[in-house]
């Protein structure tokens, strides 16, 4: 969702001077002038291989988890604890169907992937940045696969942005049908119990939650041998085999005692949602219902509770089962059994077709629009997922969460089931405003730019969700006066502080107002109580703050001054209502001159006490640890400090230190950690300087910590690499050589011994030999600092035999594996010669594929289909191998190394060699950290015969 029109360059000026409060360095004062050097756009937003990664396990790894030698903890654990929300029965409804008993769970991909996800987000601005939080009661960090693991605790981030909001958020444990790759061992692993009868997995899972800061755990269990088909049994055909190795009875007993020991020991501030699969009896048959098969996950024989709440399939809206209606039946049978109905929750997905999604809401909802159960949206993050830029994400959260006229007030219950009449239907918007200091940017947590103070700082994208604050409880509740046409969105093409503002534009008519309904609020007023606004308009404007109080009544506050078209803080007095309680906030907004173009921007809103001296500054800033790419340009650093003891702090910034005394904005975070993923070496330069700068939630930055230095290795003089497109050639074949060397390196020197040319200063040579023989190719990259060479001995075998293409020596060769999941990701599929097959391995690299090509050979090149070139996701390409080849199959040798491949196919050329066995040892899988290997297909190229 990349697009340039939120680029935004302040002029072309390279320095933006300002008197925030910040310092160059730590000898200065919090009071002195400081510049900024406007942070470059980042040209590398690939992890680096130091990038700290959110956690995943399969159980047996799990299970072997210790938080003491857990060395990533730190950067996996949320900072922000879980706020209290206002009671939903005091909440105020704005349309007639919104219903306070009935919940809302979100089953949410909120990264794209299980593994290789940065705690905090990258500088990258692409990220799932879900803000109706207002809208959810619950929240399942959905995650899991057999290629990477089942067990997925929530990012920080996540975890971070969701409490704020007062959402509590659940990890998930997935078992994935066989069809999937699921596999009944691992089922078996989860489920083992010590000798006492006591399942170690429960004490892990409660460890895990509060290690990590998150609110408990999903379970969704649908490995089974014998079911074969989730597509088919949803169809209500038949949809298991006949063998004798599924699930039984016992796996369920077990799973219910499970629960029941980790809720014992978990206690009411864990929480366990069960996924309606699996039935008392241990059969894959979901029940979309709660019935007498599965009641045994909530509560048990004596009628004591088990799981807290569950998930109900998602087929009892489909025509076959609709006369059934299981959502009333299952609300009976919770009410007989002392269970509440709203604890179960309706699922709908709406992964592929979102609000395209059918469903026939007259089983939702009794004929007074009452639900009958809470409501389950899976995979809603189809409003990401499936949009192209910001402006089409945001319009489908609208629709989906709010409703298709982005105004909650006007939602009514759908008449059909291809009109989705949006979540604020039914669900009463919630708040966890409750106490001060209550400050919001509005920002979302993403950007193309870094603005401070209404300065834009930075041209890095970045993404780190625990930086999104608290949105309006409404989207939108906007009472336009006569004549008048604001309408509001998320702006990221500037920003007072973050990466994006609110935007309310539209036609305005001369001091005619109108007002924006904002929050819901529980806020008491005290005599130190201080509200400001920082906001721009395109003209002269006024803005009124609107507070409503918990009497009913509403005041209004004008403002000490106006707006313009720069960054103006405005500030309310509120002394009049100390000792009152705010229950609802909105601003009036009103233009001096009529403007059919106008436009007022929310840059933030706070509501404090009194403002405090500023932060004390940052001690003890380490790096971690650092890596370097090859070329020596780029790092990854992972720095952490010390808290500040200031109670009142909102944030931490961390900045280079430019050569003239300047600052570089590098990133924001929220914790004591940060992650700066691919920093630009910055010329030829040695060392770089880097600090941190605490802020408070006045907007207050105190003085930069001391100054931490990263040494950066001497890369001057240039290395030198190259590949070439065949190594076993006919003589007078043209051979192509491809310059692979430092990007620092100037000019180059071949030398080809016995070829038609002997050198060559070209970068990209192409050559030819006229006699046959062997020889050795040699490179020599230059630059101003000197050169260095590489030499490939006995490289190029030329001789008649090698006329024309080389021969396919692999296909349905014999083959061997470390591992592979199923039958239909075997071995064998490697060689078949089609890419709409695999073989794929899962577990801890490396892997290895052996093939056995019958008989001694001559082989000089292997190609490589990769991931994306069978339809999967780039990041799933391989990225580093090792080519091993073998005359006996035992004793091997290495022929050919490849660290950093992104590309689809792949081909490694080496001196031609005799061999029957060719190895392929995969030691990195994929881009990210996901551990199964991925390969459609392997060509080994080269001669039936052998060459003496």
């Amino acid at each position: 969702m990349r697009h340039g029109q939120y680029r935004y360059i302040v002029g072309t000026l390279a320095l933006i001077t300002t008197a925030v409060g910040l310092v160059a360095c730590s000898k200065q004062s919090a009071n002195q002038q400081i510049s900024y050097r406007q942070t470059v756009e980042a040209t590398l937003d690939k992890g680096m291989d130091n990038q700290p990664e959110a956690p995943y396990w399969f159980p047996k790894q799990l299970l072997k988890w210790q938080l003491s030698k857990d060395k990533a903890a730190k950067y996996n654990t949320a900072s922000v604890p879980l706020a209290k929300r206002i009671d939903k029965w005091q909440l105020p409804t704005v349309n007639k169907t919104q219903d306070p008993k009935m919940k809302v769970v979100a089953l949410s991909i909120m990264n794209s992937s299980t593994s290789g996800n940065a705690p905090r987000g990258i500088n990258t601005f692409d990220a799932n940045v879900f803000s109706n939080w207002q809208y959810i009661d619950q929240l399942v960090y959905w995650g899991g696969s057999a290629g990477e693991g089942l067990i997925v605790p929530p990012t920080a981030d996540v975890i971070d942005s969701a409490h704020k909001n007062g959402v509590p958020v659940l990890g998930t444990v997935f078992f994935p049908q066989v069809v999937s790759g699921g596999k009944l061992k691992w089922l078996n692993d989860f489920l083992k119990q010590d000798a006492d009868g006591h399942f170690p997995m429960a004490d892990k899972l409660v460890a895990v939650a509060k290690a990590y800061g998150f609110d408990g755990w999903f379970i969704n269990q649908e490995t089974d041998p014998e079911v074969k088909s989730f597509d088919s049994a949803s169809t209500g055909k038949t949809a298991t085999s006949s063998t004798s190795n599924g699930l039984s009875k016992k796996h369920a007993q077990l799973m219910q005692q499970l629960i029941k020991e980790y809720k014992q020991k978990a206690g009411s501030k864990l929480d366990l949602m069960w996924y309606d699969s699996m039935t008392k009896d241990g059969k894959m048959d979901w029940q979309n219902a709660l019935t007498k098969e599965n009641q045994s996950y909530l509560v048990d024989a004596n009628m004591k509770p088990v799981a807290d709440s569950m998930f109900l399939n998602f087929w009892w809206t489909k025509k076959r089962l609709a006369s059934q209606e299981l959502l009333k039946k299952s609300h009976e049978r919770a009410e007989k059994l002392g269970i509440s109905p709203y604890n179960l929750f309706a699922g709908i997905d709406v992964q592929a077709d979102g609000t395209a999604t059918p469903v026939r809401w007259n089983l939702f909802a009794n004929k007074q629009h009452v639900p009958y159960t809470s409501l389950g949206l899976y995979a809603p993050d189809w409003t990401h997922a499936s949009s192209d830029t910001v402006d089409e994400f945001q319009a489908k959260e609208g629709a989906l969460w709010v409703n298709d006229q982005n105004d909650p007030s006007r939602s009514i219950p759908s008449t059909t089931s291809t009109h989705w009449p949006g979540v604020s239907t039914y669900a009463v918007e919630q708040s966890a405003i409750t106490k001060q200091p209550f400050v919001t940017n509005f920002s979302l947590g993403n950007g193309y730019n870094y603005f401070i103070k209404g300065k834009n700082v930075s041209l890095r994208d970045w993404n780190n969700r625990s930086l999104q604050a608290v949105n309006p409880t409404y989207r939108w509740l906007i009472n336009n006066g006569n004549g008048n046409a604001l309408k509001a969105s998320f702006d990221y093409t500037d920003a007072y502080e973050g990466g994006n503002d609110i935007k309310l534009a539209g036609k305005m008519r001369k001091d005619t107002a109108s007002t924006i309904k904002l929050y819901t609020t529980d806020l008491d007023v005290t005599a130190d109580t201080q509200v400001s606004l920082t906001a721009k308009a395109s003209g002269k404007s006024t803005a009124k703050l609107v507070v409503t109080l918990k009497d009913g009544r509403t005041k209004t506050i004008a403002g000490d001054r106006t707006l313009s078209k720069h960054w103006t803080t405005v500030s309310y007095d509120v002394s009049q209502l100390t000792k009152k309680t705010i229950k609802g906030l909105s601003l009036k907004i009103s233009a001096a001159e009529t403007d059919a173009s106008y436009s007022v921007q929310l840059g933030r809103l706070a509501i404090t006490g009194k403002q405090q001296a500023a932060p004390k500054k940052v001690n003890q800033v380490t790096i971690d640890n650092r890596t370097f790419d090859e070329e020596g340009k780029y790092a990854g650093v992972n720095l952490s400090w010390q808290a500040t003891t200031k109670n009142k702090l909102d944030h931490y910034e961390i900045y280079q230190v430019n050569n003239n005394g300047s600052r570089s904005f590098l990133g924001a975070t929220n914790t004591t950690n940060f992650y700066l993923n691919a920093l630009k070496r910055n010329g030829q330069h040695n060392e770089t300087n880097l600090m941190v700068v605490p802020v408070d939630i006045w907007n207050q930055r105190g003085d930069a910590s001391d100054q931490v230095t990263l040494k950066w290795p001497d890369n001057r003089k240039p290395k030198a690499a190259f590949t070439v497109n065949r190594t076993l050639a006919a003589p007078g074949n043209t051979i192509k050589f491809t310059n692979a060397s430092s990007k620092n390196a100037t000019s180059y020197k071949w030398e080809f011994d016995g070829a038609t040319k002997t050198t060559s200063t070209a970068k990209n040579p192409t050559v030819t030999y006229r006699k046959a023989g062997t020889y050795n190719v040699t490179l020599t990259a230059k630059n101003k600092d000197g050169q260095r060479h590489v030499t490939m001995k006995k490289l190029i075998t030329i001789t008649p035999k090698a006329q024309g293409a080389l021969t396919l020596l692999s296909k349905n060769a014999k083959t061997s594996a470390s591992g592979y999941t199923n039958s239909s990701e075997a071995p064998k599929m490697a060689v078949d010669g089609k890419l709409d097959t695999k073989w794929c391995a899962t577990g801890k690299a490396p892997h290895t594929l052996t093939l056995d090509l019958g008989r001694q050979t001559t082989v000089s090149a292997v190609k490589l289909a990769h991931a994306k070139a069978g339809g999967e996701g780039a990041d799933m390409n391989t990225r580093a191998w090792t080519i091993q080849v073998s005359t006996d199959g035992k004793r091997y040798t290495d022929v050919a190394r490849t660290y950093n491949n992104t590309q689809a196919t792949s081909l490694n050329t080496f001196a031609a060699t005799s061999a029957r066995y060719v190895r392929l040892v995969v030691d990195k899988p994929t881009q990210v950290a996901d551990t199964a290997v991925r390969i459609y297909e392997v060509d080994v190229l080269g001669l039936t015969q052998t060459l003496k």
